[in-house]
C-alpha cells in the first residue's frame, strides 16, 4: 500500500521563471548577454557545478557558495562583470522572495491539498535553502512532513545516500512510496531503493521512459488505485 509521495521540486513543482535555473532573470538583467555564447554559457555552467556541491544550512552559507559559482563562472567564460552587478545577481538567487527566479506549474498548490490527504507528502530536492524560502512564501511548505534539501546534507540525489534520509526517518517499506521526479536516472535509483516511480515530464516533449509518464498530479488524484496497481 502506497503511504508517501516523495516528491522532486524542480520540474514537478516549479520551473525556472527564465527558463534556465542559473541564467535567471537578474543575471539577464546585469550582463550584456549579446557578448555571450550561449552554448559556451550553459557548457559552462555544467563545467563549474562541482562548486554546488558544498553544504549550505542557510542562506548566509549558500550566499557564499553562489558568490563563489558566479564569479568562476564570469571568468571561465572570459566575461568582465561589475562587481556590483553580480552582487545583483547572487543577492537576488538567495535573498529574493519574489517570482523572478521560480514559477509554480498551474494548481501546484490545490493539488498538494488534495494529495496531502491521501498520502505523507516528502521533498527530496537538489536544492539550496532559498528553496525553503520560496515555498514558505507561497504557502506549500505546510503540506509536507519533510523537507529533504540536498545541500542541508552535503549529498545530491545522484549520490544516492540521500534516498536514504526519508526511507530511514519515516521506516518507508518497500512500494509504500512513489518518488516523482523528471530525471529517468534518478528514478532508476528510486527504484533500487525500493520505491515506486513516476516520470514527470510537465513540458510533454518525452517520446518513451522506462517509467510511466505523467504530465501533472491528476492521475494520482483521480484514479489512484488504478495508477498504482495497474501501472506501476
Amino acid at each position: 500500500m502506497v503511504k508517501y509521495l516523495i516528491l522532486d521540486m524542480g520540474k514537478v513543482l516549479v520551473e525556472p521563471a527564465s527558463g534556465s535555473w542559473f541564467v535567471t532573470n537578474e543575471f539577464i538583467k546585469n550582463v550584456n548577454m549579446n557578448l555571450i555564447d550561449s552554448n559556451k554559457l550553459e557548457e559552462s555552467i555544467k563545467k563549474c557545478s562541482y562548486l554546488l556541491n558544498d553544504k549550505a544550512e542557510n542562506l548566509d552559507e549558500e550566499y557564499q557558495i553562489m558568490m563563489i559559482f558566479y564569479k568562476t563562472l564570469f571568468e571561465v567564460i572570459h566575461y568582465n562583470i561589475e562587481k556590483e552587478n553580480l552582487e545583483k545577481i547572487v543577492n537576488n538567487f538567495v535573498y529574493d522572495k519574489d517570482d523572478s527566479k521560480y514559477k509554480l506549474y498551474k494548481n501546484v498548490k490545490e493539488d498538494l491539498e488534495i494529495l496531502s490527504q491521501k498520502y505523507t507528502l516528502l521533498m527530496l530536492s537538489d536544492n539550496w535553502p532559498c528553496a525553503i524560502e520560496y515555498l514558505n512564501k507561497h504557502d506549500i511548505y505546510k503540506y509536507f512532513k519533510k523537507i529533504y534539501i540536498s545541500s542541508k546534507y552535503g549529498k545530491r540525489k545522484q549520490d544516492k545516500v540521500l534516498f536514504d534520509y526519508p526511507i530511514q526517518d519515516f521506516n518507508i517499506k518497500e512500494n509504500e512510496a512513489i518518488f516523482i521526479d523528471d530525471n529517468e536516472e534518478l528514478l532508476d535509483i528510486a527504484r533500487e531503493k525500493g520505491m515506486l516511480v513516476l516520470h514527470m515530464d510537465r513540458a510533454k516533449v518525452l517520446k518513451t521512459s522506462k517509467y510511466k509518464i505523467i504530465h501533472d498530479f491528476s492521475c494520482l488524484i483521480q484514479d489512484c488505485k488504478g495508477v498504482i496497481n495497474n501501472e506501476l
